[in-house]
């Protein structure tokens, strides 16, 4: 078995310990301070499959995008795009498509933002703050409209439910039944934010 260099981000409040990998290929050991190193090395022997698929996926992903792009779910070749700065052009499309869609599950769902922003974010598809200000990744236009339109309805939930409580998945499930196979879009493709 190949030997994995990790990075180790430990937090008090930590009640387990996960790997992620970071979308520059990095391997990082999530726990708290009471995990032993050889808990730690342990678990890394125990994942060592799933973080070299992992990692795998996400080095060709990048290798990928240096001359393709992803627009709306779909590979085009970065040559076709009549814009030098292509998070210029995702946030134009952004606000092209979203909006609408905004527009059309507020009517819906009967919530309604005070304010639609856009901006690339380096962790999240999407925010809803306490003044139901919804704020979106400009890079949701890399995913498919499905993932787009559920990360519209997750938002617009957050306006009722300020959390992840089981209430606020109900209403999201109410209104897209099939919300977990939208969520496993980017999971299968490894968009990378």
């Amino acid at each position: 078995m190949p030997h994995i260099n990790y990075t180790i981000d430990r937090k008090r409040s930590r009640k387990h310990t996960y790997i992620t990998i970071q979308k520059d290929g990095i391997v990082l050991v999530k726990t708290n301070f009471l995990t032993s190193q050889k808990s730690i090395n342990h678990f890394i022997e125990q994942k060592a499959d799933w973080i070299q698929k992992k990692r795998s996926t996400i080095l060709d992903t990048i290798k990928l995008e240096k001359t393709k792009l992803y627009i709306l779910g779909e590979l085009h070749d970065k040559e076709t795009i009549p814009f030098e700065d292509i998070d210029h052009f995702y946030k134009i499309k952004a606000i092209e498509i979203i909006p609408p869609l905004v527009e059309k599950w507020s009517n819906i769902m009967q919530l309604y933002p005070t304010y639609i922003g856009f901006r690339k974010n380096k962790s999240r598809w999407g925010s809803c703050n306490s003044q139901n200000r919804l704020s979106f990744n400009t890079q949701l236009i890399k995913t498919p409209l499905a993932f787009i339109e559920y990360v519209v309805v997750h938002e617009l939930a957050h306006i009722q439910h300020k959390n992840h409580s089981k209430e606020f998945w109900y209403l999201v499930e109410n209104y897209l039944p099939d919300f977990k196979q939208r969520q496993n879009i980017v999971k299968k493709q490894h968009f990378i934010i």
